[in-house]
């Protein structure tokens, strides 16, 4: 990017000195004329001052909003000034602009039509679990969770998203599609074809770095579709004032390495914000799901993390049930917003049916969960009405900016129950913890859950409880 050009005072001083002159001369014999000669220069001193003194507080990479002159002069010094003046304007008008809002610098042209910013996120973990019966399940450690990088931006109607992530050991492509933004019955829509998070529920809707906990609650981790929480497919989403609603069609997510039948997934979402505005919020919401399950597919049924993401033997079993060919789920959500404070529940359901070993079978399993928190200063919550997910808490006073930061404190109660299938286990876990926003882009999340299990398969069956220590630092723009 050029440099911006930036007159100096001392050019302005030039120019009226030398208009002074000049005209002053030529209307001394005349004291009206001299008289209505000041006032027209005073005039035009002021615009100019204005014009220089918008460009000069103007930051480099932006577009200053400068006061046009209501006469422009047409002789004289004063007329070059301002030649030179429009040229910086113009200049100045072509030169795209650059903003840091979203913690990572946003390129957009001068017309705003086109757009591109890198994203990503880093999740550093810590777990140390204690209170097992099964020794082995004791158990402290470190990870990194999760290395995102990628990058969005749009140009026009066309928006796009690609990312890669580090996690488990392993490299995974996650959000990978293109928008396409227009209207459907006089509404504001969006069609996005590709590899995109579902829309199902608050917590499996959100991505995981604005969730108030460090995963999603079992609602959004287990009552899901064989393909997972993304898949390649269509999405078409509709707006209106106060609510939203969604459906997609979609197979597996873009790691399917080719070799089998995709299970294809047929799903929807709405939700509505009865209450909307500066006292509160209140969001309901509804959502669900039918998918043909490909032969031989597995992970149709997930155990589930009770106890966090590091420790993997802290786990609700649902059990081996081979050769389910469709099922179906569909779940409730229901969140409040007033003031600091915030809560919400989720319950889903998904039924499978199939034929194995014993013949014909048609099972269930379920999954609930209730959270609240309370941000005590610095910030409040923040949830997206339009889209019916977390978005990102904007702090106050951030720490890198000298000051104190955000601080919120939660507690969540989760239920899983596979007690439907063959072998399926049952488990609950109570978790409170506290969040420290250090800026907009980063926090540090402390969480202690008490949690039980009672498995009827894999190495840990019977009743069991513990307690597991999780610590987080995030950065995520």
């Amino acid at each position: 990017m050029r440099p911006m050009i930036r007159p100096r005072p001392t050019v302005l001083a030039a120019a009226v000195g030398l208009l002074l002159a000049t005209s002053a001369a030529s209307a001394q014999s005349n004291p009206a004329a001299l008289e209505d000669l000041v006032r027209q220069q005073a005039e035009q001193i002021r615009q100019l001052e204005a014009r220089l003194s918008a460009l000069e507080a103007a930051p480099a990479s932006g577009v200053a909003a400068v006061p046009p002159a209501a006469t422009a002069p047409t002789a004289g010094p004063d007329a070059a000034l301002a030649e030179r003046v429009a040229k910086i304007e113009a200049a100045q008008a072509k030169a795209p602009a650059v903003s840091w809002s979203k913690g990572a610098p946003q390129f957009a042209s001068a017309d705003g039509q086109v757009t591109f910013r890198p994203r990503g996120r880093v999740f550093v973990d810590t777990s140390s679990t204690h209170g097992s019966d099964f020794d082995a399940r004791n158990i402290t450690g470190t990870e990194i969770r999760s290395v995102r990088l990628g990058f969005e931006g749009s140009y026009g109607i066309l928006g796009y998203a690609v990312e890669g992530d580090f996690a488990d050991n392993g490299v995974a492509w996650k959000s990978a599609y293109v928008t396409i933004r227009h209207t459907l019955f006089g509404r504001e829509a969006e069609l996005t074809v590709g590899n995109r998070l579902n829309d199902r529920g608050i917590d499996g809707s959100s991505g995981t770095g604005n969730t108030p906990f460090p995963d999603r609650n079992v609602v959004g981790t287990q009552i899901l579709p064989q393909r997972g929480l993304f898949g390649v497919g269509l999405t078409e989403r509709v707006y209106g004032e106060d609510w939203h609603a969604s459906v997609s069609i979609a197979g597996n997510d873009l790691n399917n390495v080719g070799d089998s039948d995709d299970s294809m997934t047929l799903a929807g979402r709405v939700h509505w914000n009865p209450v909307k505005g500066e006292g509160g919020l209140l969001h309901l919401g509804a959502w669900g799901f039918y998918e043909d399950i490909a032969p031989g597919s597995s992970g149709v049924f997930r155990s589930s993390a009770i106890a966090g993401h590091l420790n993997d033997l802290v786990k609700i079993a649902p059990g081996a049930l081979a050769g389910a060919d469709h099922g179906s789920g569909y779940g409730l959500e229901l969140l409040g917003v007033r003031g600091p404070f915030w809560g919400y529940g989720e319950w889903g359901r998904r039924e499978v049916a199939g034929f194995g070993g014993a013949g014909r079978f048609d099972v269930a399993h379920e999954a609930w969960a209730l959270s609240a928190g309370w941000f005590l200063s610095g910030a409040s919550p923040s949830f997206a009405a339009r889209t019916g997910t977390w978005g990102r808490v904007k702090v106050a006073r951030p720490v890198t900016a000298g000051g104190p930061g955000a601080w919120e404190l939660k507690a969540r109660y989760e239920n899983v129950d596979y007690g439907e299938l063959p072998t399926g286990g049952t488990g609950d876990a109570l978790t409170v913890g506290v969040n420290w926003y250090l800026n907009d882009f980063s926090r540090v999340m402390l969480d202690a859950i008490r949690w039980e299990t009672d498995n009827r398969s894999g190495d840990y069956q019977g009743e069991d409880r513990g307690t597991t220590l999780n610590a987080r630092f995030q950065l995520a723009f």
